[in-house]
């Protein structure tokens, strides 16, 4: 089975630390490599983006940045399991 993981992330102004990355790096290589790790991706701050709602029939989009930082989804990953109660591995992934 696959499961989306939607991982939420306090918006800052500077991008991540190089300690960061390569800790990031590191656990979706590990992931890759063991086969729970299927796919990544990271979001773009808020103030690129854009929020498209349809309603009765008609689109409205809202350019960001957006104030309710707690709603802001920072990225995702698509991980492959058994099931949901399947650990990933020792240090507890899910």
């Amino acid at each position: 089975m696959r499961f989306l993981s939607i991982y939420k992330a306090v918006e800052r102004n500077a991008p991540p630390s190089q300690q960061e990355m390569e800790a990031m790096a590191k656990l979706i290589a590990e992931g890759m490599k063991a086969g729970w790790l299927i796919s990544t991706e990271g979001c773009l701050p808020s103030k690129l983006g854009a929020r498209v709602r349809k309603a009765q029939g008609s689109i409205s989009v809202t350019d960001g940045p957006f104030s309710e930082s707690k709603e802001l989804v920072g990225g995702f990953a698509i991980l492959r399991a058994n099931s949901k109660e399947e650990p990933s591995n020792s240090q507890g992934i899910f």
